[in-house]
């Protein structure tokens, strides 16, 4: 059972024992297999805004839902929620000499498993997509640049890196300081020629 005591006693915690936790993300990852695109949106960003370190990332990978949250990047409904739900995810990437490789490591696998950047590059080079999409676009490429294996594989898709120069260009500031950032770090980390 789960006890909490008031957040202003000393030594106050909330503890959940282990298999109700468990329990819980099997109930979050079967949220996100289950129902309409808007629900399993939701879900996305529930569960996913949720992870703050290396061992809640770790669950979450274990727990299959770096896939589930992919197949959303195909739903027209469902990107904006996809990439919401990555943005937290890949934040956690370590550089190559950080602390955390092991996870990211792991989650590099997932992305590369479930063809994640090949779906973002596909969604950042679609004419329709917003300015503020293909700047949490390329926020999520900054992060996944850290890693040698996902800078490569950027630079290797066609127009991803024409799509983040001319978000240069856009109104949207926010969306130019991310593609800035993106291209920055791919060109840094990637090993292939840019």
């Amino acid at each position: 059972a789960a006890r909490s005591l008031s957040p202003n006693a000393p030594g106050s915690t909330t503890s959940v024992p282990h298999a109700v936790r468990a329990g819980l993300l099997d109930n979050n990852v079967l949220a996100l297999s289950t129902g309409t695109v808007q629900e399993r949106a939701q879900a996305a960003r529930r569960i996913c805004s949720r992870v703050s370190t290396h061992k809640d990332l770790s669950n979450l990978i274990a727990a299959g839902v770096v896939a589930r949250v992919a197949a959303l990047l195909s739903e027209p409904k469902g990107m904006d929620s996809a990439v919401d739900g990555l943005l937290p995810l890949c934040a956690l990437v370590a550089a190559d000499e950080d602390d955390g490789m092991k996870v990211s490591y792991s989650l590099c696998d997932e992305i590369e498993a479930h063809s994640i950047v090949e779906r973002l590059s596909a969604v950042l080079c679609w004419g329709s997509s917003t300015d503020d999409l293909k700047g949490r676009i390329a926020m999520l490429m900054f992060y996944m640049a850290k890693l040698h294996a996902l800078a490569n594989r950027i630079v290797r898709q066609d127009g991803a890196l024409k799509a983040l120069v001319q978000l240069l260009d856009c109104a949207d500031s926010s969306a130019n300081t991310s593609a800035a950032a993106a291209l920055a770090n791919i060109t840094y980390w990637s090993t292939e020629p840019v």
